[in-house]
């Protein structure tokens, strides 16, 4: 995969495909299911991405590698999907048996089905180097290797790419480091971390942007051009290291949740001094219990050891006093109520 192919292939997400409307406001519909069997070695789902573009969903099953599920084909027709509609079973379009423990996996930001060589995404594993896999074919596409103090090839904690997808952030044990998308192998710049990077993402409004979460409870926001950084702030109030982070479509609030800590934080990146508000969820293992955002970033959803799945109204709310609007109330889903920070 050349430099010029993979800087040709960004193309912005645009509305290519018609979906159906749905009404999520007050309930919430069941439109497909996939299982795997629990055998011996005990499969089950780790974790799962929605592809940029909205066609098909990226899993990680425990001992049975990468699945790529395509969304059932007739909920591109434009029509209201109906209370009665049969739940669909998935079957994966695309598997990858990746082997070993996947420490952490994204898609290419510009991903869109119309264009092949943008469809692709990233995984790091136990004791391996960088992966980036083609979603059409299942592939190998390149490998990236980052490489430790004595040159051993060391596994990244985390991965993402930029904002733009020319370039990766991969996660160590003390530097984040940044190879270009189009120049695989071992080329990459370092920014040293006082601790292991568990946790990155980048802003979309804010090129350059990049929050870093580490197992020391703490995230640091640094900006990035041109192989150079600088440091912009460190926020600090979670109780455990930092599992997951997402960034408002507007830049300015990120969210953030931890292992072992019972909140998630919203800090206003504008006056980063103290949360903005957090909201409660039940996290009381070492578990990544991911969280994420709706994509007109109006709904903030969590999961929880319990069980439990929670959604937030978050696009009204505004320091120092917030209010719960418009929960989501359905079978598994819980109210809530935002407190302040």
């Amino acid at each position: 995969m050349s430099e010029a192919t993979v800087e040709s292939a960004y193309v912005p997400y645009t509305a290519t495909f018609q979906y159906a409307e749905y009404n999520f406001e007050n309930s919430a519909l069941e439109l497909a299911r996939s299982q795997w069997p629990n055998y011996d070695d005990q499969h089950y789902l780790r974790g799962c991405k929605w592809s940029p573009d909205g066609t098909c969903l990226l899993t990680i099953v425990r001992g049975a590698g990468m699945h790529v599920m395509e969304l059932p084909a007739d909920l591109y027709t434009g029509e209201s999907v109906m209370t009665s509609r049969p739940i669909v079973p998935l079957q994966p379009a695309v598997s990858v048996p990746e082997s070993g423990l996947i420490y952490d996996y994204c898609w290419y930001p510009g991903m869109n089905s119309g264009n092949p060589a943008t469809c692709c995404w990233l995984s790091s594993g136990h004791g391996g180097p960088i992966h980036l896999w083609d979603a059409f074919s299942g592939d190998l596409r390149c490998t990236y290797r980052g490489y430790n103090n004595v040159d051993e090839v060391e596994a990244a904690m985390s991965v993402t790419f930029s904002a733009d997808g020319q370039s990766i952030f991969c996660g160590y044990k003390k530097n984040v480091k940044i190879f270009r998308t189009g120049r695989p192998g071992r080329e990459y710049v370092e920014y040293p971390t006082s601790h292991q990077a568990s946790c990155l993402v980048t802003s979309q409004a804010q090129p350059g942007v990049v929050a870093i979460g580490t197992w020391k409870n703490t995230i640091e926001l640094v900006s990035q051009s041109d192989g150079t950084f600088r440091h912009l702030c460190k926020l600090s109030g979670h109780k455990g290291g930092i599992t997951s982070m997402a960034f408002s479509l507007d830049g300015f609030r990120l969210y953030s949740g931890a292992r072992k800590d019972k909140e998630i934080i919203c800090w206003d990146l504008r006056v980063p001094g103290r949360p903005m508000f957090c909201v409660p969820r039940e996290v009381n293992t070492n578990q990544k219990i991911s969280i994420d955002l709706s994509v007109d970033g109006k709904w903030l959803v969590s999961g929880g050891t319990d069980g439990k799945v929670q959604v937030w109204n978050v696009t009204e709310q505004t320091y120092p006093s917030v209010h719960m609007q418009d929960v989501i109330v359905c079978h598994r889903f819980v109210t809530q109520d935002l407190k302040p920070g």
